[in-house]
């Protein structure tokens, strides 16, 4: 059950992290779209 917690809060902390970038990608309105999803494949979010 522990790996089981320990596997949420690595979600739960990507979420966040996730959030946060999203939110700042808003403010930043200039940065191209083709640009980020480019950016974005490159994340090791699934390690």
């Amino acid at each position: 059950m522990e790996i089981f917690e320990e596997e949420i809060e690595i979600y739960n902390a990507k979420m966040r992290l996730l959030t946060w970038l999203y939110d700042e990608i808003k403010i930043q309105s200039d940065i191209s779209k083709d640009l980020l999803n480019e950016k974005g494949q490159k994340l090791p979010l699934n390690h």
